[in-house]
């Protein structure tokens, strides 16, 4: 069934109306009986069943509900550089798909490409959800730059930053991950990777350095490994 996201799951009739409405009537041109899954961002799918169409809105009926089983327990915070061209939203969807749940771009001292639309990202992140079967679609801060990065990752359970230089401390994400943390900060550079003050700040602040293997990954695939990785240390690729 098709997964359409709304602000409410209103009961037992719902007006589905905006571009979630177009998307349904006109391009998918659906029918009176066919239905759909409706997403209110709270972790559960709700079944509905398509009564009627008119110009503005779609009408539905409800059926049923029941809590979607693709959403991880983990609450993981990837944090990203923003990259040139669109790199960037390619980040975004590929983190959606693996069930991130916050996605904060910023910029620091090697960051070529220096804005970013939100309202892009999130609908990458949108059209993300709905591919990939989640019923929440994950939050997209706006551009921060890296001593706000560094001054909120405190409160998260654990915090790494993806580092080159840390090879040769040997010191991995199976180091330094449990698998028991509730909530996970992960933080990747941009292409140039982070500037020697950057590596200084964040490991001043208690953040761990880890690497991501004797290669050196490009700053795109480096975001979607680690957020695999950790996924898959806390259990969540079952």
């Amino acid at each position: 069934m098709r997964r359409f996201f709304v602000e409410k799951a209103d009961k037992p009739i719902l007006k589905l109306t905006g571009d979630e409405r177009k998307h349904l009537a006109e391009v998918l041109r659906a029918r009176q009986g066919d239905r759909i899954v409706v997403c209110p961002n709270d972790g559960n799918d709700y079944i509905y069943e398509i009564v009627s169409f008119d110009k503005t809105s779609v009408t539905l009926e409800f059926i049923e509900q029941y809590v979607n089983p693709t959403e991880p327990d983990l609450f993981l915070c990837v944090y990203i550089a923003l990259l040139k061209g669109d790199k960037t939203e390619l980040e975004v969807q590929k983190l959606t798909e693996l069930g991130v749940r916050k996605i904060v771009p910023f910029v620091c001292d090697r960051t070529v490409k220096n804005t970013e639309k939100t309202e892009r990202l999130l609908r990458t992140a949108h059209e993300a959800s709905k591919q990939c079967g989640r019923a929440v679609i994950p939050e997209i801060s706006e551009v921060k730059n890296f001593q706000e990065v560094i001054s909120e990752l405190s409160k998260y359970d654990s915090s790494v930053f993806a580092y080159e230089g840390a090879y040769n401390a040997g010191l991995r994400l199976g180091d330094v991950i449990h698998g028991d943390e509730k909530s996970i900060a992960l933080v990747i550079g941009p292409e140039g990777g982070f500037s020697d003050e950057e590596v200084t700040a964040a490991l001043s602040a208690g953040i761990k350095s880890v690497t991501l293997g004797k290669r050196i990954l490009r700053a795109e695939t480096a975001a979607i490994a680690g957020a695999a990785v950790i996924m898959q240390l806390c259990g969540e690729w079952k």
